[in-house]
């Protein structure tokens, strides 16, 4: 019988494409092997089921044998294949991930020195329904956003404002949630961005975990000019970053 991670393989197959093709063309303008390039510049690592590549650690002993096998594949086939290899072989993610506390689809993070809470999204609420960003669904996301700040008054009542930083920005869709000021607030975030998460690759999948064509061939139709420096700058949404203050969450959901 086929298992879900085999199902999940085929459909995230282009997903994964996109990522190493990219890691390929930034190792090939620098001169960076490729398995180093797909660790720093790809959510492989995370997808994989070796957890979040923490800045400055190692990663994970899994992930060597991979990485092996990825410098050892002759072509881009060979190396996509020995990718959905890996991810078949691989654990589903555990949420939340360390040091954040879960509320649905949201999680978040105790206050940084300044007060700040970093918000992050997770797709938990895909179903014959729609996303999670269905219009139908926007009260169960209110009512989780309602629990996450209710918990951060609660727990941590030094802090001052909740921070966001997302291509999910873009979108009315996930805005609308929010209180007025935080989506208002939206600015393009600051380089350098991290690849190794959801914050970009995230607009090339939709809810269901299949590749939206158009970000995907806008992607690659930009990586002929690709700044290794500024990958970032190829994908089709930037990233945004957002602020405001608990206050404002807390009236906006009556908290």
């Amino acid at each position: 019988m086929t298992s879900n991670r085999h199902l999940r393989a085929d459909r995230l197959a282009p997903y994964f494409h996109a990522q190493l093709r990219l890691a390929g063309r930034i190792a090939e303008l620098t001169g960076t092997p490729l398995s180093d390039a797909v660790l720093q510049f790809t959510n492989l690592h995370r997808r994989l089921g070796f957890g979040v590549k923490v800045l400055g650690e190692a990663p994970a002993p899994g992930w060597l044998g991979y990485a092996r096998a990825l410098e050892a594949a002759p072509d881009d086939p060979a190396r996509l294949a020995v990718t959905l290899a890996a991810f078949v072989r691989g654990a589903d993610e555990v949420l939340p991930l360390q040091g954040q506390r879960q509320f649905g689809c949201f999680a978040c993070e105790a206050p940084s020195e300044d007060g700040a809470v970093r918000l992050h999204f997770n797709n938990q609420d895909t179903d014959e329904h729609g996303g999670p960003l269905a219009t139908a669904k926007i009260a169960r996301r209110r009512t989780e956003l309602a629990a996450l700040v209710r918990h951060v008054r609660t727990v941590h009542p030094e802090a001052t404002c909740i921070r966001g930083k997302s291509w999910l920005y873009n979108l009315e869709a996930y805005r609308r949630l929010f209180p007025a000021d935080y989506g208002a607030s939206r600015a393009i975030a600051e380089g350098p961005l991290r690849l190794n998460g959801t914050s970009s690759w995230g607009q090339l999948i939709d809810a269901h975990e299949r590749i939206r064509p158009a970000a995907r061939d806008t992607l690659v139709a930009r990586l002929a000019d690709l700044d290794p420096e500024a990958p970032w700058l190829a994908f089709p949404l930037r990233v945004l970053a957002t602020e405001a203050s608990i206050d404002s969450f807390a009236a906006e959901y009556g908290v």
